[in-house]
């Protein structure tokens, strides 16, 4: 049991004894990914998975509990249940309504349940992609230079960066301001080069004006206005936003649209609920005023 004390295995599988589970047929194997056995590499299961009602625009919440911690996503079906362990909401799912095939949406890494075995194949890389895209240097460089039309899985063709974002309910003005930044080259390709999606962490030392800005590090904080206890640090929006870019820029999407679903609820908690979904911004002040203080605390990073 001493390759379960890694970091990098999943807290869930702590929980599970092993020591009967496994026959000699399927016997343990230690990969980059952690502790497999022999089913790993042989899931009976993957042509259940169903990528047309896989939709990762929205929040990560267990459709059973609402926590964001540790979160799975059904491929079969595409809820979100938590846990994988026994009595967990994701190892009910799979035992109640045969579901199997599991994404931890954090890892990316694919669980096949109840069996409770890690899926290892390269089939599945384009749902990771689809959930995490990825851009080298040089598809970045190339991006204005070689536009071309790309087809979706449902076989819908798009221009990726010029996708249609979902209108929620009233939030057709934000949208507005998500595809002009979307299409601002040196704020584009600082989001899509970024490993991290955008996300940029409070800086410690802010001077005496409150305010730092580190264009090597890429550390962000504005620390001198007053931010109410419990509220979403401001790397939260940049975190989402940068997610958003990715999609809008993904050449291998599911879909030819996009939800910006996830960057609006930042907008609402960052700006203490001034922006909403729910109803329109009452003048263009309103709606330039997030998009304008983006580009201009971001700038100093470009």
């Amino acid at each position: 049991m001493a390759l379960l004390r890694g970091a990098d295995v999943d807290p869930d599988l702590s929980r599970i004894d092993i020591s009967h589970k496994h026959s000699s047929r399927c016997p343990l194997e230690v990969s980059p990914f952690g502790l497999t056995d022999g089913r790993s590499r042989h899931c009976p299961y993957l042509d259940t998975i169903n990528r047309s009602v896989l939709d990762f625009d929205f929040e990560k919440l267990c459709s059973v509990s609402l926590s964001h911690i540790n979160v799975y996503a059904c491929l079969v079906c595409g809820k979100y249940f938590q846990g994988r362990g026994p009595h967990s909401h994701a190892y009910t799912h799979s035992v109640q309504v045969g579901h199997h095939v599991f994404l931890n949406l954090h890892t990316l890494r694919f669980y096949c349940l109840p069996d409770n075995y890690q899926v290892l194949d390269s089939s599945l890389d384009d749902v990771t992609y689809v959930l995490r895209p990825t851009f080298m240097p040089e598809q970045i460089r190339t991006l204005d230079k070689q536009a071309k039309l790309a087809r979706a899985y449902d076989g819908s063709t798009y221009l990726p960066g010029i996708v249609g974002l979902n209108n929620i309910k009233a939030n057709d003005y934000a949208n507005v301001v998500f595809q002009a930044l979307s299409n601002v080259p040196p704020l584009r390709n600082y989001f899509l080069s970024d490993e991290t999606g955008g996300s940029l962490q409070p800086a410690n030392n802010t001077g005496s004006k409150g305010r730092a800005y580190g264009s090597k590090s890429k550390v962000l904080s504005i620390s001198g206005s007053q931010r109410p206890p419990g509220s979403p640090p401001p790397a939260l929006l940049w975190r989402r936003f940068g997610e958003l870019l990715r999609k809008l820029w993904n050449p291998r999407g599911f879909k030819a649209h996009v939800s910006p679903h996830e960057m609006l609820q930042a907008v609402v908690l960052c700006s203490h609920k001034r922006f909403q979904i729910t109803r329109q911004g009452e003048s263009s002040c309103k709606v330039k005023a997030p998009g304008m203080g983006m580009v201009n605390s971001v700038y100093p990073l470009l």
